[in-house]
């Protein structure tokens, strides 16, 4: 054997083994990649399921806020159309037999038998007042002023009544299309959450407890003892003795409580109040304020970068809670309000294009055509005294009215008596009261052309209008990912990760780029996917003339006129209030942000917070962290340079040096990755009494 034979035998000796090292390589790799896929398939999955899940909770909020919209818009027509006006005042139900005894006995004594409806309807013309030898018949206009006022009465008490079921609708409405989205929500997937049902809770006890609520809100919205059913309603959403113990011992049973949470205002809702405003106390009531930090938005952070951080920089503030109460369920609101002025109807045009459809289909003629504004006779009701009596063998209560002191001036008769009144029956509409849209009900203006150049389409007739109804919700899942963190190591972690493992090697490329694909799929916008959705009730009113008019355009009267629920861009019409999903933002303006109100230092608030809320100080953490990093000359000063590297320096008008962003969009946008991703920031913030380190 030569010694040239003997060298490449031991070359190939040295070389066996090669292609086994590659293919186990490869394998890893496929299975790496297999994991990848399917992770992404799931995480994929996921996002759809959950948005389906908060549509559907969408579609059926804004279902039952339609339903409740259309029910009191016929609570409306029932006034506007004579249907319930005509009962109390024109006697229906009271001739029926006028000749018994009973309270409407005296009514008709000195009207011929039989009597007839327009006979007792009708104010008596002023010649029928008088005797035969001229005289006024005083009796006999008492008789005719006590007749019209008592009717008048019982006007009044069956407004107040279907006030009240208009009021019970707003209640009742919008809560049960909140509980029914719940339910939509689950049944397509979405789980039960915990902060939401945390929120609620707490919202719950705020409204059940005599707190302020007992001190703002009113005993009594149109005669409806609300308090009481209301809390009840939102304790059967929540299931509330279930979800605390459902006899298994566990207090989380995802069967219960709140899966999908929405926005919205509520009486003791806290907001940041300082007088005069200082600089930094804009910002800390604003939630957008601590995400520019952590997100080293240094364009957003501008102004602020520049200021005095001596001392106590945020300054001394109070932490106010919302008083507004809206007389209807604060989830999900309708947005109405009650109007006692004729409003629409102070005109026969006005009143065809709110109600000519309606009247038509219900074969009644408009209040236009039927009455005038005039009263036949003018006289002043000093007092009137109501006596309660109740029978409890009976089991029930009613009123009686006993007295009514009147003001009738006999002398000048002739004067007071209205010639001009031409129907001899007393102006109603004023006694009346209305189911209105308040101005969170408005159309687009100005914007429309804008809203339609995003939607690349036009609004139907009728339909461009911003809704005081909507249906917003909103929710968060957590996901799970075979493969774990493979592609990544925890934070702090010295462990490689996949591209490092096969660094110099055949695959390395491959590898760094499944690393970079897991790095991606684990970084926490996959492991919780959160979606929202916001639906709005849609209607038009439809006039004889073939136009189309908003809902809110018929003298702002809630009508029954909305067919349809649609899902609308959240953009369009944001849902202000606080989110159920941000309940540490809640924990952080009601508790923490009063203690730093009045400390020295940021050490000393969260000691202090440590000693009071030892519980709720994981709720803090990301904002009081925001708040060191802003507080530290060493981040503010790398914005500065940022900033200053970033801008075109000029001079004003004093010649004053001063940095101009010609094209600060994209300065702002282009480099705000560099100066988040570059290096980073080390700061301290304190946790449980101890500091940790925050990167």
């Amino acid at each position: 054997m030569t010694k040239r034979h003997a060298t490449g035998s031991r070359r190939r000796r040295g070389e066996r083994g090669q292609v086994l090292i590659l293919a186990v390589v490869a394998l890893i790799l496929v299975i790496i990649a297999v994991l990848l896929l399917f992770d992404v398939q799931t995480v994929i999955r996921g996002k759809v399921k959950a948005q389906n899940g908060v549509d559907a909770a969408a579609l059926t909020g804004a279902e039952w806020q339609k339903h409740s919209l259309n029910l009191i818009g016929e609570l409306n027509l029932v006034r506007a159309t004579g249907t319930l006006i005509s009962d109390p005042f024109f006697a229906r139900g009271i001739l029926d037999a006028p000749s018994e005894t009973g309270n409407a006995a005296e009514f008709f004594a000195d009207l011929p038998q039989p009597i007839t409806q327009e006979e007792f309807t009708l104010f008596p013309e002023k010649a029928e007042f008088y005797n035969e030898d001229g005289t006024l018949n005083v009796e006999k206009l008492i008789r005719e002023v006590l007749r019209v006022e008592k009717q008048k009465r019982y006007l009044d008490a069956l407004d107040d009544l279907v006030s009240q079921l208009q009021t019970r609708i707003a209640f009742t409405g919008p809560l049960i299309g909140f509980g029914a989205a719940q339910q939509a929500a689950k049944n397509n997937g979405i789980t039960f959450d915990s902060e939401a049902s945390d929120f609620y809770i707490k919202y719950l006890n705020l409204v059940g407890n005599n707190g302020i609520y007992e001190r703002i809100t009113p005993v009594f919205v149109h005669d409806y003892a609300w308090r009481a059913p209301y809390v009840s309603m939102l304790e059967s959403i929540l299931d509330y003795s279930a979800f605390h113990n459902d006899f298994t011992g566990n207090t989380e049973n995802r069967a219960y409580g709140i899966a999908a949470g929405t926005k919205f205002k509520f009486v003791g809702m806290p907001s940041l109040v300082t007088d005069p405003p200082t600089d930094f106390s804009i910002y800390l009531g604003d939630k957008n304020f601590y995400d520019m930090i952590h997100a080293r938005d240094w364009c957003g952070l501008d102004r602020l970068l520049r200021l005095d951080f001596n001392g106590n920089w945020w300054g001394d503030f109070e932490c106010e809670l919302d008083e507004n109460f809206s007389n209807q369920s604060e989830i999900l609101p309708l947005h109405i309000s009650f109007s006692d002025m004729p409003g629409t109807y102070e005109s026969a045009n006005g009143e065809a294009k709110a109600l000519d459809r309606f009247a038509e289909a219900r074969k009644e003629r408009l209040f236009s055509e039927t009455f005038n504004r005039e009263n036949p006779y003018e006289y002043t009701v000093i007092d009137d005294v109501v006596k309660r009596e109740e029978h409890e063998e009976k089991r029930h209560t009613y009123y009686t009215l006993t007295n009514i002191s009147i003001t009738i001036n006999t002398a000048i008769f002739e004067q007071s008596y209205n010639d001009e009144d031409a129907d001899r029956r007393y102006d109603l509409l004023p006694r009346l009261s209305w189911a209105v849209f308040d101005e969170e009900w408005a159309s687009f203006g100005s914007d429309r052309e804008e809203w339609e150049e995003y939607l690349r389409g036009r609004f139907k007739p009728g339909m461009d209008y911003r809704s005081g109804a909507l249906a917003y919700f909103e929710a968060k899942q957590d996901t799970v990912t075979i493969s774990g963190s493979m592609g990544r190591p925890r934070r702090g972690s010295r462990a490689p990760d996949v591209g490092q493992v096969f660094s110099n090697t055949a695959a390395d490329s491959d590898a760094r780029g499944v690393s970079r694909a897991l790095g991606r799929l684990n970084s926490n916008s996959v492991e919780r996917i959160e979606t929202n959705a916001e639906a709005k009730p849609i209607g038009r009113i439809r006039t004889k003339d073939g136009q189309y008019l908003r809902p809110f355009e018929a003298g702002r009267m809630v009508l029954p006129v909305f067919t349809e629920t649609a899902l609308i861009p959240i953009a369009m019409e944001p849902v202000d209030g606080f989110s159920m999903l941000d309940l540490d933002w809640l924990y952080y303006l009601t508790e923490f942000v009063p203690l730093l109100s009045g400390s020295p230092s940021l050490e000393d608030a969260w000691e202090r917070a440590v000693e009071l809320y030892p519980t709720h100080l994981g709720y803090y953490a990301y904002y009081v962290a925001a708040l060191a990093m802003l507080g530290n000359p060493v981040f503010r000063q790398a914005g500065l340079d940022w900033l200053d590297a970033t801008a075109v320096w000029t001079k004003d008008e004093r010649g004053n040096r001063i940095p101009m962003y010609t094209n600060r969009e994209y300065n702002c946008t282009g480099r705000r990755g560099e100066s988040g991703g570059s290096g980073g920031w080390s700061g301290t913030v304190f946790s449980n009494g101890g500091p940790s380190k925050l990167h």
